[in-house]
């Protein structure tokens, strides 16, 4: 099976699960509903607040759906039915990643556009502002939660329980993935975007080459 079918296989399941139903609906409410409150962004555009805050969401809940589906899958020894087959390990894996970020993505990119057109209807922010200033919190969003959900990959094939894939994700993976977000913040020298998307790369690549690493050694 081919490494494309294997993609479009998970999106097809992961699409379909109710976590991300609440991602692909209740994502863009939240946008909705953070409009009609107007809260105190302390001058940053609503869709802007609304980017980094909904990326946070998608990716804790995505990271945590995606750990704890392996060891689901691991326990109910799915994974045996692919390894008759000639499917490398790596590719089950890095299909499951590579759907899960789409997925967020699309999530993300729904609640963002709702709120970059209530920005431009109620504020007179000019547009070109506002774009560049979303970029900007997408490209730190995605870089982050890449990190994330490739740490739930190699979470949920080194552990055996549910409940700790679930503790694991949130906690390791969230904590990990801020090293593409902090530095930029609080250090004025550092390119906030350049810093994001270079350590989003690296901590990525490095992630899933340990998980490739693993795989090799350890048996699903």
């Amino acid at each position: 099976m081919s490494l494309s079918l294997l993609i479009k296989d998970e999106f097809k399941g992961f699409y379909k699960s109710k976590v991300m139903v609440v991602l692909w609906i209740g994502m863009p409410l939240i946008s909705l509903f953070l409009h009609y409150l107007q809260p105190d962004t302390e001058g940053i555009p609503i869709s802007i607040f609304v980017g980094l805050m909904v990326s946070s969401l998608s990716g804790t809940l995505a990271s945590v759906m995606i750990s704890t589906t392996i060891v689901s899958e691991k326990d109910r020894h799915v994974y045996d039915l692919f390894l008759i087959r000639p499917v490398k390990r790596w590719n089950l894996m890095f299909a499951k990643l590579i759907a899960v970020y789409l997925c967020i993505m699309i999530a993300t990119l729904l609640s963002v556009l709702i709120g970059i057109i209530l920005d431009l209807i109620k504020t007179d922010i000019p547009i070109e502002t506002l774009l560049d200033g979303v970029w900007d919190s997408l490209t730190i969003s995605l870089s982050a939660m890449a990190i994330s959900c490739s740490i739930s990959i190699l979470i949920g094939i080194l552990v055996n329980s549910t409940m700790l894939a679930v503790i694991l994700a949130i906690y390791l993976g969230n904590q990990l993935s801020l090293i593409a977000v902090l530095p930029g913040i609080f250090f004025e020298s550092i390119n906030t975007i350049a810093y994001a998307l270079i350590i989003g790369l690296i901590l990525t690549f490095l992630v899933n080459l340990v998980t490739v690493l693993v795989l090799q050694r350890k048996s699903l």
